[in-house]
C-alpha cells in the first residue's frame, strides 16, 4: 500500500516544473563614482521536472532544442552521463538528465543570471524540451 501511495504522488509530479532563483549575496553593484564601472549583480536560476519518458529520449530532445536556437552554443556534452553545458549570450547553463526508472526521467537545468528581471532561461529550455517531446509541462506554482 505504501508503494502505491508513492506511485500516486510521483504521477502527480510528472510535468510539474519546480523552479528556484536567487541572487548571490555580496555582489552588490559597486558604488563607484563612474556608473560604467559598476559590477552587475549575478545569481542563479534552476528548474527541474519529472518526465514520463526514457532518459535518452529526453537527452536527444534537449540536444535538438539547443541546436535549433542560433543564440545557444553547446560548449560540452556527455552522451554517456546525459549532461550538456551551453551558453546563451553571457549566461552559462548546464543540463542533467537522470533516469529514475525505464520510463521516468528527471531533467535539471541550472544557469547563471544577470540579476536583471528577465525571462528565465532554464524555464524556457524545459518548456521547449517538453514541447519537443509532446509532453504537457507547467509550473508547479500554478
Amino acid at each position: 500500500a505504501a508503494n502505491a501511495q508513492w506511485v500516486f504522488l510521483g504521477r502527480k509530479a510528472l510535468g510539474k516544473v519546480k523552479q528556484i532563483t536567487g541572487e548571490t549575496t555580496g555582489s552588490q553593484p559597486s558604488q563607484s563614482a563612474d556608473p560604467s564601472k559598476s559590477i552587475p549583480q549575478q545569481g542563479y536560476d534552476a528548474a527541474t521536472v519529472l518526465l514520463e519518458a526514457p532518459a535518452d529520449k529526453v537527452y536527444n530532445a534537449a540536444i535538438n532544442v539547443l541546436r535549433a536556437n542560433k543564440d545557444v552554443r553547446i560548449s560540452k556534452k556527455d552522451d554517456k552521463a546525459l549532461s550538456i553545458e551551453f551558453t546563451h549570450g553571457s549566461l552559462a547553463a548546464g543540463m542533467q538528465i537522470s533516469a529514475l526508472s525505464e520510463k521516468i526521467s528527471q531533467l535539471l537545468v541550472v544557469s547563471t543570471t544577470s540579476g536583471k528581471a528577465s525571462t528565465s532561461l532554464v524555464l524556457n529550455k524545459i518548456m521547449g524540451i517538453c514541447k519537443e517531446m509532446g509532453v504537457k509541462c507547467q509550473s508547479a506554482d500554478q
